[in-house]
């Protein structure tokens, strides 16, 4: 039995091979623009310019032969939707890649074939996912000697792995099957989005306990020349089927295609982005502002760190004095936001 392909054949062409992203239509008005901050490895980090309004981060990965700088733009009108969020852009090591003929370029790992088997190998994968369980313990607070991670801690709840083609794929594998340091528990991330992705080590994959029902938004371009819209459907299958073995919710995995669009991103796909992400790592509160109080995290699902930190931006601190019980911030800060409802 012939097995699956996951790219196209014209892959074979190193100008297919470079899969940086196009995206359609963004406006490149200053007033969507967020400071970005470049650092030696080739990271940028697009944060909020008040550190305090940061409460959940999302790691962008880019695609084979990109570099981070190909998704500053597109990050910037994520993050003026977003304010809350800070956007980390790591860049894949230069090595080469031995479909394209050995040639070197920006790799999260090496693609040797273009059938189903030949996607198991993924040389260099292992390194890579390391590198972003890296990221993840910056934010978290685990990395304390981190200078660059200078913004308060996040949950692993608040933070979104993203990706584009095999930044997506990269995403996706290590969102589902990885542990928090130290740990057999899963990641439990707030989310994956994976954008003209796929899953790779398909066979290999098992999903890591906490991480079963992880919400997942899958975005494809129906003519897609590089990475065919079939493997949508074959990678939530695959998902989907771990996910439920598991007891989650095979729903949890969402995909969603765009008539006309080839290996690109689109604004319509950047602004299904930016609703999972407000659905997935809503704003926690921010007192100064109504038009969130709707969308704010249920504080039942606030860590306790989470909880002090809300309380304190609204200005609660005196009202939370002697308690020491996590019920009993909660109560406290769900009396504020039925009020603040109530007020609009």
């Amino acid at each position: 039995m012939r097995p699956s392909l996951f790219f196209t054949t014209s892959l074979t062409l190193s100008s297919h091979l470079r899969h940086g992203v196009r995206v359609r239509a963004i406006s490149s008005s200053s007033s969507l623009q967020a400071t970005a901050t470049r650092h030696g490895d080739g990271t940028i980090v697009i944060a909020p310019d008040d550190d305090s309004r940061h409460s959940a981060s999302v790691i962008l990965c880019h695609g084979l032969g990109d570099t981070a700088e190909g998704w500053v733009d597109p990050a910037q009108y994520l993050a003026s939707q977003l304010p809350h969020v800070k956007f980390i852009l790591p860049t894949a090591p230069t090595q080469p890649v031995t479909l394209n003929m050995g040639m070197a370029m920006p790799s999260w790992y090496d693609i040797i074939g273009l059938d189903s088997r030949s996607n198991e190998v993924c040389n260099g994968m292992d390194e890579s996912m390391a590198r972003i369980l890296g990221l993840m313990e910056e934010e978290v607070g685990l990395d304390t000697n981190d200078e660059t991670c200078k913004s308060s801690p996040v949950d692993y709840s608040r933070i979104v792995l993203a990706g584009f083609s095999q930044g997506g794929a990269l995403a996706l594998y290590t969102g589902m099957t990885q542990h928090r340091k130290n740990s057999q528990t899963g990641l439990g991330l707030g989310g994956i989005v994976v954008m003209s992705g796929y899953l790779p080590r398909s066979k290999q994959m098992a999903v890591a306990p906490g991480s079963e029902n992880t919400p997942i938004l899958h975005c494809h371009g129906k003519v897609d020349s590089v990475v065919p819209v079939q493997a949508t459907e074959l990678s939530k299958t695959r998902v989907a089927s771990l996910v439920e073995e598991m007891g989650g919710n095979r729903d949890s995995y969402q995909v969603k295609t765009y008539s006309g669009l080839d290996h690109s991103v689109s604004m319509e796909e950047l602004n299904d982005v930016a609703t999972f992400l407000r659905r997935v790592i809503p704003p926690i509160l921010d007192a100064n502002s109504n038009e969130e109080v709707e969308n704010v995290v249920d504080p039942a699902k606030m860590s306790v760190r989470q909880l002090r930190d809300a309380i304190q931006k609204a200005g609660l601190e005196e009202q939370a004095k002697g308690m020491f019980e996590k019920s009993e911030y909660i109560d406290l800060l769900s009396k504020y936001l039925k009020d603040a409802k109530q007020k609009k």
